[in-house]
């Protein structure tokens, strides 16, 4: 469905929903758009990219999807794609499904003065692509920062592998993507050459966000190998407990099997006394080894 967002005295936007075939044949035809590029929109899997022909500029940009899933991990499930031809006085976008941002833009637009030439158009509708990022952005610090709880605060031995995955997976996708829509742009500057502010707005506007992402991921692997060590030190923590006790029980254990050895003479086999002799002596061997290792404060752990 092709339908017009704004029309100004110097410039228009026409945007195209669910296209069809009959919708490309049109934008072939009468709004003279290169076929090639007009079939890189059908491709659900393509990624950021700008082109420049004799009939325009083209950029094939990503928004992400706020009603995705927890568990998405993949580019298409995570974000929606939009196409931008514009020309001097022309700007077409293409999408399939319904991007709330572009309804804002043109109702903000119809409403004021701003903008008043396309390059401030199409600035704008690029911005408001950039902006989708900004809440998944703060999601993944609300992760990140759940997890340094987990393993700081409730010293929480296991975390889920799985949610480690979504998260290092989403981490990666929305890095890549801002990667490479920051690199379209730079490669579009030659549009932006009488509105430079506006292409370095956008790309700082890209850097930002790239830095943030660029922050947690760097914390979450300095936090995983927090994670690892700790985990380390709790398994060295218990083999030293299991040696201290064995340590112990290793002098009862001699004593235990040297009178059950199958002898007809062993002191006092035949004294009334000997039992209470027997274990007093383990009892104050236990207390002895017992005191000296707390001494040596080998029942700490590593935490404490």
């Amino acid at each position: 469905m092709i339908g017009q967002k704004l029309v100004k005295n110097n410039f228009q936007w026409i945007d195209v929903h669910e296209p069809d075939g009959e919708d490309f044949d049109r934008l072939n035809q009468e709004f003279s758009l290169p076929y090639l590029l007009v079939q890189d929109c059908l491709r659900p899997e393509h990624l950021p990219k700008y082109e420049k022909s004799e009939e325009g500029h083209f950029l094939m940009m990503r928004s992400f999807d706020l009603d995705s899933q927890p568990q998405d991990t993949s580019v298409q499930e995570l974000t929606r794609k939009i196409a931008l031809f514009f020309t001097e006085d022309r700007l077409i976008t293409i999408h399939r499904v319904e991007l709330n941002y572009l309804n804002r833009v043109s109702e903000k637009a119809n409403k004021n003065d701003y903008p008043q030439t396309l390059s401030q158009l199409v600035h704008q509708v690029i911005l408001s692509v950039i902006k989708t990022y900004e809440a998944p952005i703060l999601n993944l610090q609300d992760l990140y920062d759940n997890f340094e709880h987990e393993i700081l605060a409730k010293k929480n031995e296991h975390l889920s592998t799985i949610r480690i995955y979504h998260f290092r997976r989403k981490l990666f996708v929305v890095k890549r993507l801002l990667k490479q829509t920051n690199d379209a742009l730079y490669h579009s500057r030659d549009f932006w050459q009488y509105d430079q502010s506006m292409l370095q707005d956008l790309r700082e506007n890209l850097d930002q966000l790239y830095f943030q992402l660029d922050d947690i991921s760097v914390n979450f692997d300095h936090l995983f190998e927090l994670h690892i060590a700790l985990n380390d030190q709790r398994a060295n923590d218990v083999m030293k407990i299991l040696t201290v006790f064995s340590t112990i029980l290793l002098p009862l254990n001699f004593i235990a099997s040297f009178y059950g050895m199958n002898f007809t003479h062993l002191p006092g086999l035949n004294s009334h006394w000997a039992i209470l002799v027997v274990s007093s002596s383990m009892g104050f061997i236990t207390l002895a080894a017992f005191w000296y290792f707390k001494r040596k404060g080998w029942f700490k752990t590593a935490r404490e």
